[in-house]
């Protein structure tokens, strides 16, 4: 009798925690797709590849799909092609079936997200195409709770009522570094959704509670769906990432592919490994992988068209280093724990040359850590949660990120040397 009222709970516990049958659903298989690059031809190829390589042919049938870009700034290859964009649309329109399609964002205000989506000309190219655009920032707001506590970071998360009310969403993520999370894909395109973003860094300051946030959002997403198949899909574009000071002011670095699966956490695995990395030290990846039981590891993801996905990792990709995430793990043991993190400690560093005083960083900062006073941008170094928005909105390279022991190297070095000439003094000639 006892046992079987231990069972009993048990089972409730497991049926609580059970993953949803939607994240089961091809969570593993990814599709990789060789495209050289932006030509509209070799971009319908490349896509119709990708809904064959993953059964898609009648997925969209009758549904209606929202496009999710990223349309981080205007500046090249930091936003999802138009021709990426068009050509889905196109697809959807003419061979999908599909009911209707809509293509939304937002970026860090309401007025920036509309000069961005006009810049790009993602707006004018979309809705030449029957699409109709969302700044979400105009978008009324849904709560969606969040049932999965054991990883979650937020209790509920608030999404635009165009993405609760849309049958698919297309996730389109660039493949970028980015200075204060190392890698920005899959899932962190979605926080896009958002329009509390500088509310989220505040309450996020801690790097892994954030990068855990970020999948709250892709749970919330798919708790609007009322299907035992996912809502999400995505597919990136690796074709030209983007490496070293992302995720805008990085170089272009060509990989040649396109990747798609339903689960954000597999395409970030494939996303990072092609840089060299390891999906293991992102908490961004590793929370959702954990939560739709994914194993962390690339060999046991199902890939399909391009099998040979080693051809295509670049060793010497230039990223930001995972130190910046792990903060005194890497420290050397003897120094005390309050030096270490503050050496450690990632410093904003504003370029006067550069900088025209526009104030884009002052009006963008989530912890209200920058002002302008007289010719120059100031920084409260104790306000500052290394967010890095400062440098995603700077319109002309002038923020840049080190760690705090770069800044004040000279100071030490002429103190070192001081102290080395003192004990010269006493040993020689005293």
């Amino acid at each position: 009798m006892v046992e079987s009222k231990e069972m009993n709970i048990q089972r409730e516990v497991d049926i609580k925690h059970a993953i949803p049958p939607k994240f089961d659903y091809k969570k593993e298989k990814v599709a990789i797709v060789k495209l050289d690059d932006y030509e509209p031809e070799n971009i319908k190829g490349a896509l119709k590849s990708i809904l064959e390589l993953l059964d898609l042919t009648d997925y969209f049938n009758g549904k209606t799909v929202l496009l999710k870009p990223n349309v981080l700034t205007s500046n090249e290859h930091t936003f999802t092609p138009c021709e990426l964009l068009t050509g889905l649309i196109q697809i959807f329109k003419n061979e999908a079936g599909v009911k209707e399609i809509f293509v939304g964002d937002s970026t860090f205000t309401k007025n920036l997200t509309s000069h961005y989506l006009k810049k790009s000309k993602i707006k004018e190219k979309c809705e030449a195409e029957g699409a109709q655009v969302f700044n979400f920032f105009e978008s009324e707001r849904e709560k969606i709770d969040i049932i999965n506590p054991p990883y979650s970071a937020e209790e509920s998360i608030y999404l635009p009522k165009e993405i609760c009310d849309t049958d698919l969403i297309v996730n389109m993520p660039k493949l970028k570094t980015h200075t204060g999370y190392v890698y920005t894909g899959a899932i962190k395109n979605l926080y896009g959704t958002l329009g509390n973003k500088q509310k989220m860094h505040i309450i996020h300051k801690n790097k892994d509670s954030f990068q855990r946030m970020l999948g709250d959002i892709y749970f919330a997403i798919e708790e609007t769906n009322k299907t035992d198949k996912p809502k999400v899909l995505t597919i990136m574009d690796a074709v030209v990432a983007m490496e070293g000071k992302g995720p805008q002011f990085g170089k272009p670095r060509k990989i040649g592919l396109l990747i798609a699966g339903f689960n954000s956490a597999a395409i970030d695995i494939m996303g990072y490994t092609l840089m060299n990395g390891d999906p293991n030290d992102l908490k961004a990846i590793t929370s959702v992988a954990n939560r739709t039981n994914l194993p962390i590891d690339i060999s046991q993801l199902e890939i399909v068209g391009e099998k040979n996905y080693s051809d295509y990792i670049i060793d010497d990709f230039k990223k930001p280093k995972i130190k910046t995430l792990k903060g005194t793990g890497y420290a050397m043991k003897w120094m005390p724990i309050r030096l270490v993190k503050l050496f450690l400690k990632m410093s904003i560093k504003i370029n006067k040359k550069k900088c025209t005083l526009c104030e884009q960083c002052v009006n963008h900062c989530p912890a209200s850590a920058m002002a302008k006073k007289k010719d120059k941008i100031i920084i409260d170094r104790n306000k500052c949660i290394e967010c890095f928005c400062c440098g995603e909105t700077c319109p002309n390279d002038a923020i840049s990120a080190k760690w705090y022991i770069f800044r004040i190297a000279p100071y030490l070095f002429v103190l070192f040397g001081l102290i080395a000439l003192a004990i010269i003094w006493v040993v020689f000639f005293l």
